[in-house]
């Protein structure tokens, strides 16, 4: 698979080395506002398990504007806690590598999701440089997920956070999280796993609030950027200005969706070589409102059956009844997209996609999938089983499929590249209803 990034092959021997707790010692004070991870007795090489001295550089360091750094080498380490008040540097040529022993991290979300740097209950943190943040993640992958670290980096119930320039790579499972956070910035990062690695978002944004992300690369075998929205809002999320290749969504919101996401902006975005260029999952029966989608470039791909440009579904489950989830106030808005799929936009019989505008959206077909030949719709995840009699719009042979759909305004829609012969539509609306389509070249059917 052609990807715009390659993560780097890993160069390590696994098990060549022991690891080899850092022998203790007296701990220096911090020098002004520096502490320097070597002082403190951390070694650059793969055989000394850093994390007893590193710990204590961020312990000397929190609460008072220190800055801990990691200087050019690479150290190994198992879990760090970070704190408030402080910088977290990475150096450039810096790297610091997850143990590959799981028992090296602690659990720390839900009493069970181990994470490998990992800040909770922090403020006014700032983690930056330009060096590397190493999961280590090759041997784990085989693995059952119960087996692998689960977070590379998350910062949790924290405020005021900036994650600048650092690149995260190869983790056994998430490279990158944010929970239950307020005002955290995100700029200049770099998430990368191969495309097959299992598991692997790039960040997941989960119940907070006002998370700025910009400049961003990510490159990963999961979701690229993925919303779970369970006990709060995931409100006034902005996107912008970034890369994403994704063996499944580049922007995703849900599965869980109990909450919902609402006013939020993705603009500005490249997406390639990605199941899903956008894909919004309504299934836990809460409400997707006021989300702009506007300026991206999307070229889906991969090895999955079907692609989406863009994919938006409400549905039941399967396991229990749940009150029907929302989805209203959707615009998308300047899209170049380039695909072998079709867009689909599905609401439910009792619950239609309400208040959405689709804007200069420009489409181009190219190696058309045969859209009758599939198995039914995408669930967001293997573990949920479709519900009997579910509104399921997967089939509908258009390039444009606007099903359940209660008041749409379509402007400015162009579909180009379609084979001779090809007798689909370029615009379906099945069971919808209130949707105004004003000139350009489309056909409805």
């Amino acid at each position: 698979m052609t990807r715009f990034l390659c993560a780097a092959a890993s160069l390590i021997l696994w098990g060549a080395a022991a690891q080899v707790q850092a022998q203790a010692q007296v701990q220096p004070q911090a020098r002004g506002q520096d502490c320097l991870i070597t002082d403190y007795g951390a070694v650059a090489d793969d055989e000394t398990l850093d994390t007893a001295a590193i710990q204590a550089a961020v312990d000397d360091c929190r609460d008072r504007g220190g800055r801990v750094v990691t200087p050019a080498g690479r150290f190994v380490s198992g879990q760090i806690r970070l704190g408030s008040r402080m910088e977290f540097h990475l150096a450039p040529g810096a790297v610091l590598a997850a143990s590959t022993r799981l028992d090296d991290f602690a659990p720390v979300i839900d009493g069970e999701h181990r994470a490998f740097v990992v800040a909770q209950g922090a403020e006014d943190l700032l983690i930056s440089g330009k060096g590397v943040l190493d999961g280590q993640g090759a041997a784990a992958w085989p693995t059952p997920d119960a087996e692998r670290l689960r977070f590379g980096l998350i910062v949790d119930r924290c405020r005021n956070v900036t994650i600048r320039d650092v690149t995260v790579r190869d983790t056994p499972m998430y490279l990158s999280a944010v929970k239950d956070c307020d005002n955290v910035v995100i700029d200049g990062v770099t998430l990368t796993a191969p495309w097959d690695s299992p598991n692997t978002d790039g960040l997941q944004i989960i119940d907070s609030a006002d998370v700025r992300v910009s400049n961003c690369l990510i490159s990963v075998g999961d979701d690229g950027v993925v919303t779970k929205a369970r006990r709060r809002f995931v409100e006034r999320l902005q996107i912008t200005n970034c890369r994403i290749s994704s063996d499944d969504g580049a922007l995703k919101f849900g599965t869980r969706s109990e909450s919902g996401v609402r006013d939020s902006l993705f603009s500005n975005l490249t997406i390639t070589e990605s199941r899903y260029g956008v894909a919004l999952f309504m299934i836990h029966g809460g409400l997707y409102a006021n989300n702009r989608f506007s300026n991206i470039r999307i070229a889906t791909g991969g090895r999955h059956w079907r692609h989406f440009p863009i994919f938006v579904d409400i549905d039941d489950r399967a396991d229990g009844p749940r009150p029907l989830g929302r989805i209203e106030g959707l615009t998308f808005d300047g899209l170049d997209i380039t695909t072998a799929g079709n867009i689909l936009i599905g609401g439910h019989p009792s619950s239609p996609v309400r208040d959405l505008t689709l804007t200069d959206i420009r489409m181009r077909v190219e190696d058309a999938q045969d859209l009758a030949a599939t198995a039914g719709k995408p669930r967001g995840n293997r573990r949920f089983q479709p519900v009997p009699g579910a509104a399921d719009h997967s089939g509908v042979v258009a390039h444009v499929v606007l099903g359940h759909v209660a008041g749409a305004s379509v402007r400015g829609l162009d579909v180009r590249g379609i084979a001779p012969g090809d007798q689909r539509a370029v615009l379906a609306l099945p069971n919808s209803s209130d949707v105004t389509v004003d000139a350009g070249p489309v056909s409805v059917r």
